[in-house]
């Protein structure tokens, strides 16, 4: 069960080192001239803005009489007009960190009145904030979904060329998904899928995660082992074959085929990872890919191995909240039943203290606990 990413993340690390500095230091520092900015996945870019769509920025760079630049939205973190009030920028670097609560109360300070006067592109930014803001709230939470669905569907309507059309148009999809109304979901996907290569490779996964929730298990597995045959050099796609590769597993969970997805999960951490995949994206996946196998086993009642999977997750690839909680919430049962009590009680105080208002909090409290 052992994994070569961790052989392999160091030296990742290094080289992503000085990417990660430059982009923290944008995402904590106010720009000392004023420039519209473009911050991407490798730099941050300064100069004019002269155009968006939903498939690429145009700027030309700071001092250059060259023709603008393109740049992909695929690669686009975060952009900035020079004139953007504060509270606009300050709720963009959140929503990067998907520090979704803080974009809220960021986003609040802002004067509406301050906008009126401000150009189309800026007040878009505005309305993209909001919509996130409140979508991504909506579904951690469970509430006000159809409002925020509302929303969503307003701004997608009325800024038609914003550089946020795919990802809102995945956000619609999602909150559908949260509705339990995975048809219309997929009718969002599937509008993704006329976008960059990516952005189709990615709507075919959210596709296929909606037939894996309608039970529709065997089509999931058909969609999932297609895009991992898909042969395309993009930043990205490597991260979208990986999360179709556990979905796979995922599916196969459900179909009570534990052996086929503890080879599946396996045969992905045996590989080295990309190293286009963000550190922090591969410690997500690779968090999951332990948490399915520890489910596998458990399923086939190999106790020993799952406590190891699930002990791997809590104290190697723990940077997925629920994933995190999850794990624990298992790990209390292994340790009990493996005649650990002072374990299982440290594990139990672990999950109550971090995350108390989880799912996995709320089962352990229940009365069949």
């Amino acid at each position: 069960m052992g994994s070569s990413y961790a052989l392999t993340c160091t030296g990742q690390c290094l080289r992503l080192m000085v990417v990660c500095l430059g982009c923290i230091a944008f995402l904590n520092m106010r720009p000392v001239y004023a420039a519209d900015q473009v911050v991407t996945r490798d730099e941050t870019l300064f100069g004019k803005i002269e155009s968006l769509t939903p498939e690429v920025v145009r700027l030309l760079p700071r001092g250059s009489t060259d023709a603008p630049r393109e740049i992909g939205v695929a690669d686009v973190l975060l952009i900035q007009f020079d004139d953007e009030p504060q509270g606009l920028i300050e709720a963009k670097r959140r929503l990067v960190k998907k520090e979704f609560v803080s974009a809220f109360h960021a986003v609040k300070e802002i004067n509406e009145n301050q906008l009126k006067s401000s150009s189309v592109a800026i007040r878009g930014e505005y309305a993209y904030v909001q919509a996130v803001v409140s979508g991504r709230i909506a579904i951690k939470t469970a509430e006000e979904i159809p409002f925020a669905l509302r929303r969503v569907k307003r701004v997608i309507d009325q800024f038609t060329r914003s550089i946020h059309y795919y990802e809102l148009l995945e956000l619609a999809g999602d909150l559908e998904v949260a509705l339990g109304e995975f048809d219309k979901a997929k009718n969002f996907y599937d509008k993704m899928i006329e976008g960059p290569p990516l952005m189709a490779i990615r709507a075919r996964r959210l596709g296929g995660n909606c037939l894996a929730a309608e039970g529709r298990h065997l089509e999931a597995i058909a969609e999932f082992e297609n895009l991992q045959l898909e042969n395309l050099d993009s930043n990205g796609v490597e991260q979208e074959k990986m999360a179709a590769c556990l979905g796979q597993a995922t599916s196969l969970i459900a179909l009570s085929r534990f052996d086929e997805a503890v080879s599946l999960v396996q045969a992905m951490l045996s590989r080295d990872f990309p190293e286009e995949v963000p550190i922090s994206s591969a410690e997500e996946l690779v968090g999951k890919a332990y948490s399915l196998l520890g489910q596998s086993f458990l399923e086939m009642q190999q106790n020993q191995k799952a406590l190891i999977a699930y002990l791997t997750v809590d104290l190697v690839y723990n940077t997925n909240p629920d994933i995190h909680a999850e794990s624990l919430l298992q790990l209390i049962k292994l340790w009990a039943e493996g005649g650990y009590p002072l374990r299982a009680m440290e594990t139990r105080e672990k999950l109550v203290n971090s995350y108390p208002e989880s799912v996995a909090a709320t089962q352990l409290n229940s009365p069949s606990e």
